[in-house]
């Protein structure tokens, strides 16, 4: 039976909680007919690629997940004394951890890595009705490292595993971490799977009101600069671009906006929907 419409990958980004308007990107095409044939998944990118391969309530699990044992945001601007008294302890504790261990994220890994488990059923990730693939860095060699075989929570772990937050991941002899560091957007492995189309989610933001009032929020933020002129670089290659429309920004730890985020992905589908259409006809 022939497709009624050209076949495509899509590429889902990093950006922490941001990352779940890829939940609501799914929601979207699948509603308008259009189906995915394959997904590339990068950090929280991964983690919904994986569950939406793997579970057939994926996007119920995602928005739902309960991810009151994560790592919270900085909130040392806010004008609470009490709770710049806490930001500031938590930095200390956060800091302490990453010098005498792996980060602050190690206190929950063993409820994070359940949480994967039951986000996708605990299969293997080549067992999903779609073709799946995830990104690493591997952080001796600085290689980029492509997954696509093997257990899935433990593969998505390693596509997400944020350096200085989570301990990352022992696998074959190599020592992987989050793949945005090496490859936000990898185009080029979506297009390994013989589509006709490649579609990206851009789930990156720049916060332009953020007051920068010292060394280190300097620093952060040229880090934030660099990574996402990078990502645009990379989403070039890519056949259309999805740009998920905020309203306003989010901390990319800030699980509190999960089903915010999710509703920014499919309102970009509603909004795109005519030049979808329009490059994915066949």
């Amino acid at each position: 039976m022939k497709s009624a419409h050209r076949s495509f990958a899509l590429v889902l980004s990093g950006g922490g909680v941001r990352g779940l308007a890829h939940a609501g990107v799914l929601q979207g095409l699948i509603h308008y007919g259009w189906r995915p044939a394959a997904i590339v998944g990068v950090s929280m990118g991964a983690i919904v690629a994986a569950t939406y391969a793997l579970n057939r309530d994926w996007y119920r699990a995602l928005v739902n997940m309960d991810t009151r044992d994560f790592p919270e945001p900085p909130v040392a601007s806010s004008s609470d004394l009490r709770e710049r008294i806490r930001a500031l302890l938590a930095s200390e504790r956060a800091l302490r951890d990453m010098l005498l261990g792996w980060g602050v994220g190690s206190r929950s890994l063993k409820q994070g890595q359940a949480l994967l488990a039951g986000l996708t059923l605990d299969r293997r990730l080549e067992e999903g009705h779609i073709p799946v693939a995830v990104v690493a860095t591997e952080l001796r060699t600085g290689r980029r490292v492509v997954l696509r075989e093997g257990p899935a929570a433990e593969l998505i772990y390693a596509s997400a595993a944020l350096p200085g937050i989570l301990p990352p991941l022992r696998r074959d002899g190599s020592l992987l971490a989050d793949g945005t560091y090496v490859d936000n957007v990898p185009v080029d492995v979506a297009r390994e799977f013989g589509v006709e189309r490649v579609i990206a989610v851009d789930s990156t933001q720049i916060n332009h009101r953020l007051e920068i009032r010292n060394g280190l929020q300097a620093m952060m933020r040229a880090m934030e600069i660099c990574h996402h002129s990078h990502s645009q670089l990379r989403f070039k290659k890519a056949d259309f671009v999805l740009r998920p429309p905020y309203p306003f920004a989010i901390d990319a730890l800030d699980f509190r906006h999960k089903r915010c985020c999710a509703a920014a992905g499919l309102r970009a589908v509603r909004a795109h929907r005519r030049a979808l259409a329009e490059i994915l006809a066949v």
